[in-house]
């Protein structure tokens, strides 16, 4: 059994060869972004906590004997870990210094959110249709003029069909174009060639709007990393500034809504442009610590659909 001793060698804490340095976002390709463990051994009844956020720019700042790497006057103590006691007199830890991170980025994959609904929108004028036949599951619908579409293309059609006893029946249906489709010929996979129309007309490249929509779509995760007192601007954790989440509303009431129009932020136009831009939405954002002092804002945004 051996006698617990103190020894005046260990009344600095001194750091080990087992010493190391950690890349914790390598898989990121940050290789600059460091942790630097060293391993120390004190006598038990020496051993004191350093302040948070000292730089580890010389031995004397870090409180051990010597350095195990070269100074870092961009590394900042946020803590000693995993404490344990040797013989009964000496204590082991693991005295860390990190660096304030670089914004990294993560794609964790795919996640269901609700975007807002779309109102029906158009991009042309009325065009009336002089002919409509069907043949084999295929309704043809001859324009008065060209409509500009090709096969795959929606567009809304209008028709008035009698439904026998002197019923007259006006109605709309949104359609998308078939093979065939091109100058004033309409190609359609509808039985409505079949109907007694007796006038009808086009919107070419008409959307048909929807509700409020649960949809899957790609996210990521953008962090950033700020140090209290270092980073610029930024004094106290509450200078950390979070992001509004994505919620639309009237630009004149300020009243939160959940279909888009031309009088909400963002409007309709400016939404479908995000659509065709495959941006992204901000979802959720939240103030976390990183290590010691250092903080990270964790903004989770997905792609916009």
């Amino acid at each position: 059994m051996s006698i617990p001793y103190t020894s005046e060698d260990f009344t600095t804490p001194r750091a080990g060869g087992d010493s190391w340095v950690e890349y914790p976002f390598i898989e990121y390709g940050d290789n600059s972004t460091k942790v630097y463990h060293m391993r120390c051994t004190v006598n038990k009844s020496d051993y004191t906590a350093i302040a948070l956020d000292t730089t580890m720019a010389s031995a004397s700042n870090a409180d051990v004997l010597t350095l195990p790497f070269a100074a870092d006057t961009s590394a900042y103590f946020v803590g000693d870990f995993n404490h344990r006691v040797i013989d009964g007199a000496l204590l082991e830890f693991d005295r860390q210094f990190a660096t304030i991170p670089a914004t990294n980025e993560d794609y964790p994959g795919t996640e269901f959110f609700t975007f807002p609904g779309l109102p029906n929108t158009t991009s042309g004028a009325s065009i009336n249709v002089s002919n409509v036949s069907y043949s084999l599951g295929i309704t043809t619908l001859t324009t008065a003029s060209a409509h500009g579409m090709v096969a795959g293309n929606v567009f809304r059609f209008f028709y008035t069909y009698s439904a026998g006893g002197g019923i007259v029946i006006n109605s709309s249906i949104y359609l998308t174009c078939e093979t065939g489709t091109s100058g004033s010929t309409i190609k359609a996979n509808t039985i409505l060639g079949t109907y007694a129309i007796t006038a009808a007309s086009v919107i070419p490249n008409a959307t048909r709007g929807r509700g409020p929509t649960n949809l899957s779509s790609s996210t990521k995760i953008i962090n950033e990393y700020f140090l209290p007192g270092v980073t610029t601007n930024i004094s106290t954790v509450q200078d950390i500034n979070l992001f509004e989440t994505f919620q639309p509303f009237l630009s004149s009431s300020g009243e939160n809504v959940d279909t888009l129009t031309t009088v909400t932020i963002p409007t309709i136009n400016d939404y479908n442009q995000s659509v065709n831009d495959n941006d992204y939405l901000v979802i959720d954002c939240a103030i976390e610590r990183y290590k010691g002092n250092i903080y990270v804002r964790k903004t989770k945004e997905i792609t916009a659909k």
